[in-house]
């Protein structure tokens, strides 16, 4: 269970930075040598190469960001397991298990936030791409989000829908549920604050998260869920730090309508 004071450490990475910023995760190419054999044959299913850069640089990215929380381990030491619905985590050295993380990827981006016994989870994601906004708001947005989504202008309601999005699939993926738990059960509030979850069917147990969110550089949204507390704290407690380049510091994303 996540101590009185959870900390997440976050990595951002756009694919595009070049060289690495001293104390900051490696580019892509940097990284290759850590993967493991069964790694780099997951990879080399792939049939796009853009698709082969970016698993190099996200498996690069968590094996760097776990050797940066827990330096006695490096890069390719990590053996990691597939436990309930796929979730990977660490199995060697035993000792360092109670470590915790999770991993996102998009075009061009890659994502990981790493904790030490607490349930976390991010998503990272772009806005370029055309979406059919009409039919996915009726199966990822609650009731009260819909209608915030409608009086929103219609020329920010594209970035409402990604701030909801990103902070429901780092929330699923944080509680360990997938896809099993619909994204329409779970509501937020978005604004000038910190997101909060505002209302969810599966139970006061699951409310003990706390989030933050993003602009990533390149329009899009970070955003991350860290479990925090009992269930009885009146606020979640969790220090959050950012470690390399691609998002802000350690503040709630602005308004954006």
């Amino acid at each position: 269970m996540p101590g009185p004071s959870t900390v997440a450490h976050v990595w951002c990475r756009a694919l595009a930075d070049g060289a690495a910023a001293p104390g900051s995760v490696p580019a892509a190419d940097d990284v290759e040598w850590a993967l493991s054999h069964a790694e780099r044959v997951r990879r080399e299913r792939l049939r796009r190469a853009q698709d082969r850069v970016l698993f190099t640089a996200a498996w690069g990215l968590v094996r760097h960001a776990l050797s940066e929380v827990e330096p006695r381990v490096a890069p390719d030491e990590w053996h990691f397991l597939r436990a309930g619905l796929g979730r990977p985590e660490v199995q060697h050295p035993s000792w360092a298990r109670s470590l915790r993380f999770n991993l996102s990827h998009t075009e061009g981006v890659v994502a990981c936030v790493v904790t030490r016994d607490a349930r976390c989870g991010v998503d990272v994601e772009r806005m370029g791409r055309p979406l059919a906004l009409h039919r996915l708001t009726r199966s990822v947005l609650s009731a009260g989000e819909q209608r915030e989504f409608d009086l929103a202008p219609p020329g920010r309601r594209q970035e409402l829908f990604y701030r909801y999005w990103t902070l429901k699939e780092a929330y699923l993926k944080a509680i360990g549920t997938g896809m099993r738990f619909p994204m329409s059960a779970c509501e937020f509030e978005v604004g000038t604050r910190s997101p909060s979850l505002r209302s969810l069917a599966a139970g006061p147990g699951h409310l003990q998260y706390a989030f933050r969110q993003w602009p990533v550089r390149g329009s899009g949204f970070l955003a991350l869920a860290v479990q925090a507390g009992g269930v009885h704290a009146r606020a979640p407690d969790v220090t959050v730090r950012v470690h390399a380049t691609g998002i802000g510091d350690d503040r709630s994303c602005p308004a954006l309508f």
